[in-house]
């Protein structure tokens, strides 16, 4: 179980996250907000990246400030943190396989590196690979351990239309886990396919908690009655 109780972590006057307080149990989480709005302030308080100025964030119960927190239990896609560019495919995942130590990712992490057409023995540098490529190795290195928590962020910005489905196949099979999911995402229609809750993210705060399970037009309705949309002109 996540809990935020009272957090607060604010960077400038208008970028951060203040006044949370939500629990979130084993279940699928949208974190649906414009840019700038906290959906990554969020993320990297639940990994303990950042530490809240006020408040508490408590995972199964522990504190992400407390010394034994494990954050070996999330896998997370990051939408914005890049992995190393000099190193190649088959040093980086190699690398990553001797920090896992564990015989189902080595066995996850062909099968789904065979689901994306990607070659775990390349030899060529991350830095070399395309957007998409990146993104495949990504999202094959997050699903492929043992997890309790899998956060996405944007995981479908840059794959091609035939790995866009074979993700959305591979999130079908992640739902039928016991895990906590954190999905964030800009697209709407991907936070009411994989989602049962969304959270909407407004001004540093979070303004909305929707049921998606039970009436997805809630979503779509809640946010734009939230956000302003200008109309454009002729040109």
């Amino acid at each position: 179980m996540i809990e935020f109780k009272n957090v607060e972590k604010m960077f400038t006057l208008n970028k951060g996250l203040k006044e949370v307080n939500i629990i979130i149990k084993q279940e699928h989480i949208g974190l649906v907000g414009p840019n700038g709005a906290g959906k990554t302030t969020f993320i990297e308080l639940l990994l303990g990246l950042h530490l809240p100025r006020k408040g508490e964030v408590i995972i199964n119960g522990v504190k992400t400030t407390d010394k034994d927190f494990n954050i070996s239990r999330i896998g997370y896609i990051s939408a914005n943190l890049n992995i190393p560019k000099k190193l190649s495919v088959f040093e980086y995942v190699n690398y990553v396989k001797e920090l896992e130590n564990n015989e189902k990712f080595n066995i996850n992490i062909d099968m789904f590196a065979r689901a994306l057409a990607f070659d775990l023995n390349d030899l060529s540098t991350i830095g070399s690979l395309s957007s998409g490529m990146v993104q495949k190795l990504k999202i094959i290195l997050a699903i492929s351990g043992d997890k309790d928590i899998l956060i996405f962020d944007e995981p479908t910005r840059g794959l091609d239309p035939l790995a866009v489905e074979l993700f959305e196949k591979i999130m079908d099979k992640l739902k039928t886990k016991n895990l906590t999911i954190i999905y964030c995402s800009h697209i709407l229609e991907e936070i009411e396919k994989f989602c049962e809750r969304g959270l909407i993210i407004k001004d540093n705060k979070i303004v909305k908690d929707v049921n998606i399970k039970d009436h997805k037009s809630n979503l779509r309705e809640s946010f734009k009655s939230f956000y302003e949309f200008t109309e454009i002109g002729d040109f």
